[in-house]
């Protein structure tokens, strides 16, 4: 061979590896950015499941109302297109249903994350028939709620992980031993003893945290009773309203939904409902966290509120914080050793 063919060969064979190595590596290729706006979910459909008793249901999960606003508010925004109208430039759909049936396919659902566009959160759902569909859905609402809620707050999580307010945050961790998310855009008010205030402030809205403590004795201290009365006592003494004497409180007149669960390796309760300033005529949606922290005999309760009275839709701005009080973790003793 003379040196002009192999001058010529080279490039020929680095140009072959690197176009193997591409379609080896087609799996992990770079996906788009989802599209649609927080909140918002395509659901693709046939318009005769949808006037079926099964698209009917579906269509009534992913638009029930949200639980703890002072206004009625749907879980998502929902918008219904059959198939045929289901482009590729829809594909990357920050969450998408996708409804099939057919008589011959198993009846299931599957979950998808990351399907055609980068934090995507998609689900399948096949059903032999309308009524298969609607049996289906109502086995599986709890976890295909979840599953789009839960990539929303991800989402969002995500964003703040980029725009943290690193004095915040660790000035969190050292006064908690804990740490959770503190956004750029939030800034600290009014200290007061043992409690944390913490909030992003606008013409049109108020989005604050509240962290404060105290002992746990055993089960009682999570209870939905002592956990308001102690929520309602801090509050007065460390939150005050804009008028002389006034102070914050929980709204007793409207539901106020009790939840246990775990996240992050720890129990959590969660309370939600509405606050109210006691003397004025402020008020907004709240969802509380308290973690409990058995090891140092302490609960730790995170709350998230919003204020937004030119605002009648308040969903993703609780969402945001939401976001914020399931980053929230104990500092353990290892990661204390690391350190």
């Amino acid at each position: 061979m003379n040196k002009k063919a192999s001058f010529f060969l080279l490039p020929l064979a680095l140009f072959s590896i690197l176009f193997l190595t591409q379609c080896k590596d087609k799996g992990t290729v770079y996906k788009p950015n989802v599209i649609g706006k927080a909140g918002e979910m395509l659901v693709v459909m046939d318009d005769s499941v949808k006037g079926g008793v099964g698209g009917k249901t579906l269509l009534e999960i992913v638009k029930q109302p949200v639980v703890g606003l002072p206004q009625a508010e749907p879980l998502f925004d929902v918008a219904v297109i059959p198939h045929r109208a289901f482009t590729q430039r829809l594909r990357p759909f920050r969450s998408l249903v996708m409804v099939e049936i057919n008589p011959n396919v198993k009846p299931e659902v599957k979950y998808y994350n990351d399907r055609w566009a980068s934090q995507q959160a998609m689900a399948q759902v096949f059903a032999q028939n309308s009524w298969q569909l609607d049996s289906l859905l109502d086995a599986e609402e709890i976890k295909l709620v979840g599953f789009f809620v839960r990539a929303e707050r991800e989402r969002s999580q995500r964003y703040y992980r980029k725009y943290i307010n690193q004095t915040l945050t660790q000035m969190v961790e050292n006064k908690w031993d804990a740490f959770m998310i503190v956004p750029l855009n939030f800034k600290k008010n009014k200290p007061g003893k043992d409690f944390t205030w913490l909030s992003h402030e606008t013409p049109l809205i108020s989005q604050g945290i509240y962290i404060y403590s105290f002992d746990y004795t055993g089960p009682q201290s999570i209870e939905k009773s002592y956990l308001l009365n102690k929520r309602d006592s801090v509050l007065r003494i460390n939150v005050p309203g804009p008028s002389e004497g006034s102070y914050v409180a929980t709204e007793t007149n409207f539901p106020i939904t009790y939840k246990h669960f775990v996240h992050n390796d720890h129990q959590i309760v969660e309370l939600r409902g509405l606050w109210k300033v006691v003397g004025d005529l402020m008020g907004g949606p709240f969802v509380s966290f308290s973690h409990i922290d058995e090891v140092n005999n302490r609960v730790v309760v995170t709350e998230g509120y919003v204020y937004a009275p030119e605002k009648p839709n308040k969903r993703n701005l609780v969402w945001q914080l939401e976001s914020l009080l399931y980053s929230f973790k104990f500092n353990t003793a290892d990661e204390q050793t690391e350190e």
